[in-house]
């Protein structure tokens, strides 16, 4: 079958349009848009859905047929940004020269006339072949694209299959459609709260073909959601909110009888929306991930949150993330360093002031930080150094959401999620007298804490994670310098990481690897110190427990010396000298 000539087709001419209208040259190739990985990351864990529903779905399809071809199945978010690729690793290398791998956004307006980005644009299936795409340096392939709509009929993303020129054929854009079916059919599938799944056709043979239709519906029978073929066999029934009764009522009427497949999917009540900024703060670290999923759940809930944690783990970073997720990330995050600010202007700082109020007020007045975070979020960070007078003051402010401002009668009401944090231990400041215990119980509504950087889980790619921000060219990290990180205790935690990374891939200028002679002066000593005294101590350990087993096993061969060597696979003279040195031996011996 010879494949459609798209030399006159409109949609095409209208694409090198648009892609010369956004100033791009055929001749020379587009600048590359990639984003960091923790936005990619990010990105993946939003559209984990739609991952997932390719690799069950599609990825044993396109194995099967295209595995051992110079393709790769790509899929992207709505975006147009490659989210992951499958397929051959030789062809994969090929398409890095053009930067078709993850991270990388292929709209029309950045790449010219290409599958995705056109995809996109028209909101439909498209082939390029070859000489097809914009750009000349992207020529040497052929790509086939669809987008990929959920239940509810929202792009979310695309779905693309690139190949060599000469390997593209009206076959593999057959392929993308049918793999497209699978995946949005995947999605239906696993509606929250899906509890039944009726498939419907005119035939038999059609019911688990993929290209049947589907209904879905909640344990009661009313139907959740639909795919657009089952819209097509019941043109006249509207399917959603309705009983899957007037389904099968239908079924006996018309001209051609309706087939139905009823199986239980089992009740299900799936996620709401994915909590998305935890990828940006932990790579698999479950402590933070648990102190993330909690924090969420108060939000908006008229209930204070309490950060502990040692200086440098990310507390900032944390609330940031926490502000912008959250139901009043349109309106400010203020923040709030209690141990910053001077004693005799903390309280006018919180509060604000009248006009003139004291000596060097503003003959304006000031809001107050409060006051400015109305409607959104109040980050009180350090507050075990707020001074006890202002502390009484907040206390009023989180039992009343009143404000009253210094030197003035008149109060006002704000609308504010508190979070505060610490360092210290508050409860001891209580037991101290330096921390109001009433104020104490009103800010740790829910208390979660932030593991130092020694105790995470994810540090190796934490590592790699923070370097891939300085590094400078092709650059990476010894493998001998990795271990020293790894096993270094990090007093400073995340800042001080990201200070040494920083100033380390500045000195390597420009180095292949990253080795300790590249840490600066003033940290390599008690870098290099600490990871021997760990390895001494590793090294003792070691020597602690071989010395054991060489013991058990003289003892359990009642001390037959060549059986001893036999068991442990060591010669009998080692096997003496050790024990001489463990005084288990006779002085003849």
């Amino acid at each position: 079958m010879e494949l459609q000539s798209f030399a006159t087709d409109g949609w095409l001419a209208s694409s090198w349009e648009r892609s010369s209208n956004a100033g791009l040259k055929q001749i020379k190739k587009p600048d590359d848009i990639h984003l960091p990985n923790s936005l990619l990351k990010e990105r993946c864990y939003t559209s984990q859905a739609v991952i997932d529903a390719v690799k069950e779905s599609a990825l044993p399809l396109f194995n099967q047929v295209l595995a051992h071809s110079d393709s790769r199945l790509i899929l992207t978010d709505p975006d147009g940004v490659v989210l992951a690729a499958w397929g051959q690793d030789r062809f994969r290398e090929r398409l890095l020269s053009i930067a078709l791998e993850p991270g990388s956004c292929w709209q029309e307006k950045l790449k010219g006339t290409n599958a995705i980005g056109t995809a996109l644009y028209e909101k439909r299936a498209v082939s390029i072949i070859g000489d097809q795409h914009f750009i000349k340096q992207h020529r040497f392939i052929s790509c086939s694209a669809s987008p990929l709509f959920n239940p509810e009929g929202q792009l979310v993303g695309v779905l693309d299959i690139t190949s060599e020129q000469s390997r593209h054929d009206v076959t593999t854009q057959v392929l993308v459609q049918n793999m497209v079916q699978l995946i949005e059919n995947h999605l239906l599938t696993h509606t929250p709260d899906g509890a039944i799944q009726i498939n419907v056709a005119h035939d038999e043979s059609v019911l688990k073909s993929g290209w049947q239709g589907i209904v879905i519906a909640n344990e009661h029978g009313e139907v959740l959601a639909h795919n657009q073929v089952a819209a097509q066999l019941l043109p006249d029934v509207p399917l959603v909110g309705s009983s899957i009764d007037t389904l099968f009522e239908r079924s006996s009427h018309g001209s051609q009888p309706l087939i139905f497949d009823k199986k239980g999917l089992g009740k299900r009540t799936l996620p709401k929306k994915s909590l998305t900024p935890s990828s940006q703060l932990h790579y698999g670290e479950d402590k933070i991930e648990l102190a993330w999923q909690q924090a969420n759940k108060v939000m908006g809930r008229d209930i204070n949150l309490l950060i502990l944690g040692e200086t440098g783990v990310g507390k900032g970073e944390f609330v940031k993330a926490l502000h912008k997720q959250s139901d009043r990330a349109n309106h400010p995050l203020i923040t709030v360093n209690c141990g910053a600010l001077p004693q005799d202007l903390i309280e006018s700082e919180l509060f604000g002031h009248a006009p003139g109020a004291f000596t060097g007020a503003s003959k304006n007045g000031y809001l107050g930080k409060i006051r400015q975070a109305d409607k959104g979020v109040l980050f009180l960070d350090e507050i075990g150094e707020m001074p006890l007078d202002a502390q009484c003051r907040l206390l009023t402010v989180l039992q009343d959401k009143v404000v009253m401002p210094v030197g003035e009668a008149n109060s006002y009401r704000v609308d504010i999620q508190v979070i505060s944090a610490t360092h210290q231990n508050l409860q001891q400041l209580v037991e101290q007298g330096k921390f109001r215990e009433d104020l104490y119980y009103r800010l740790n509504g829910l208390v979660v804490t932030l593991p130092p950087l020694r105790e995470r889980q994810d540090k190796e790619s934490l590592i790699q994670a923070i370097f891939a921000k300085y590094k400078q060219g092709y650059q990476s990290i010894s493998s001998a310098l990795m271990e020293c990180l790894l096993s270094y205790h990090w007093k400073g935690n995340l800042r001080e990481l990201d200070n040494l990374l920083k100033v380390t891939a500045l000195i390597a200028n420009e180095q292949d690897e990253l080795t300790a002679e590249h840490i600066p002066q003033h940290f390599a000593q008690p870098l290099m110190s600490q990871t021997k005294a760990v390895d001494d101590r590793q090294e003792a350990d070691l020597n602690t427990t071989l010395n054991q087993t060489l013991i058990t096993a003289y003892q359990s061969h009642k001390g037959n010396i060549s059986k001893v060597s036999r068991v442990l696979g060591v010669s009998r003279n080692t096997v003496y000298r050790k024990l001489k040195a463990l005084g288990l031996l006779p002085s003849k011996e």
